[in-house]
């Protein structure tokens, strides 16, 4: 018989978590959660089988996305091992069930199908739920080493910040280091804080997950580089919007800046949903993001920068038909100054790539060539769109021209 059961996490279903079958303790075959949260199998059937109406579960703390390890406990796997009944309701809503791990499994989940999944670079794999790929089983998926993890709380004592390796040792693929919730209310939006931290440091995952071993260590080495040499000039070390950093620093901090601020710009849409709720992304979603961002980061020749710049997302919605009118006749490069410029300024390549470039090409299609280019900086993502979509060189050198790339 078919035993079901849905699986929540603080009483959201948990989207596409792994769900292995136990048979006298041992794991067997793997399962994987819907949209609903209910168990179904590869063939995507309802159920797990079982000769009776109950079974032992074990519920991993990994998607196809990425997987979560506990930082206290040198970053081993996460999993609850639940014992259920023909249509039972698991819900992790404790911290003895790590229910914090699991929230921020949900999170990255919601993240990369708020902000990727509906671009074309991950809509032209066989499978876009499986950003990394999908093998012959869910077993075999879920165990293939070619995978993002995710240490939390992180206890690294290097870095107070939240933090992406491209290049772990043990891989060579990304892991991302989350510290612990008491550290920022930016993890899961509390203490007035936006939720901002998952949608960042993923962004900067599946950017790193996406570039060859080649430039994944050369993004790695040269952050490293620029950090060292900030603190050698009695600086700390971190980066910020209109900062001054390196081309490639700001080139990598640019999608981070995307993936928040979309998110953010979605989650307004939906009233303020914390965490994020994905809806299908529309072309009329696109342009007010767009026509949001470049009010944001543009101004009239002469007048002061928008104070707002730096916040990511646009106003609390609704936008009336004033505001949008306003927006639509701001939309031209005429007459307007940017509130950010330069190469080596996160906010300048930001403004460039996603919100200048985008409003011409498509803010999935701006998102899918930053993914596909193996690039590091400004530079070679030109030179991929050059090379590869030759109808774009005009625009995206009157973009380079604009924000002084």
């Amino acid at each position: 018989m078919q035993v079901n059961a849905t699986i929540r996490v603080n009483g959201r279903p948990l989207v596409h978590a792994f769900v292995e079958h136990l048979v006298f303790g041992v794991g067997t075959k793997v399962y994987m959660t819907d949209r609903q949260g209910r168990i179904r199998s590869d063939a995507w059937d309802l159920g797990i089988d079982s000769f009776t109406n109950n079974a032992d579960i074990r519920v991993m703390c990994q998607n196809p996305i990425l997987r979560v390890v506990d930082g206290k406990l040198v970053n081993i796997a996460i999993y609850q091992d639940v014992s259920i009944k023909d249509g039972a309701v698991v819900n992790l809503n404790t911290a003895k069930e790590q229910r914090d791990h699991y929230d921020i499994l949900d999170r990255a989940w919601r993240t990369y199908h708020t902000a990727y999944v509906w671009t074309a670079f991950y809509q032209k794999l066989e499978n876009p739920n499986f950003p990394l790929g999908r093998s012959a089983s869910l077993k075999t998926t879920m165990n293939r080493p070619q995978r993002i993890d995710l240490s939390y709380p992180d206890k690294f004592d290097l870095s107070p910040l939240p933090f992406v390796e491209p290049k772990r040792l043990r891989d060579n693929y990304p892991l991302m280091h989350i510290k612990d919730r008491s550290v920022s209310g930016r993890l899961f939006g509390e203490s007035g804080q936006r939720p901002g931290i998952i949608p960042s440091e993923l962004s900067h995952a599946l950017h790193f997950s996406h570039l060859s071993l080649q430039q994944r260590g050369k993004a790695q080495d040269k952050y490293l580089e620029f950090i060292a040499s900030e603190l050698a000039a009695g600086r700390p070390g971190t980066h910020a919007f209109s900062q001054r950093t390196s081309a490639i620093v700001a080139f990598i901090e640019a999608l981070d800046h995307y993936g928040e601020r979309f998110c953010e710009f979605i989650r307004a849409h939906g009233g303020y949903d914390n965490p994020v709720t994905p809806v299908k992304v529309t072309q009329a979603i696109e342009r007010d993001f767009l026509d949001a961002e470049w009010s944001l980061l543009t101004r009239a020749a002469g007048s002061p920068p928008d104070p707002r710049q730096f916040s990511p997302g646009p106003p609390a919605p609704p936008v009336d038909a004033a505001e949008r009118t306003r927006r639509r006749n701001a939309g031209t490069r005429t007459g307007r100054t940017p509130n950010v410029q330069g190469g080596d300024v996160e906010g300048a390549v930001y403004a460039a790539i996603f919100v200048d470039f985008a409003r011409s090409v498509g803010l999935g299609k701006a998102v899918s060539m930053f993914l596909e280019a193996n690039a590091l900086t400004f530079g070679e993502y030109r030179s991929h769109v050059h090379k590869k979509y030759p109808e774009c060189r005009t625009e995206l050198d009157g973009v380079r021209s604009y924000w002084n790339l």
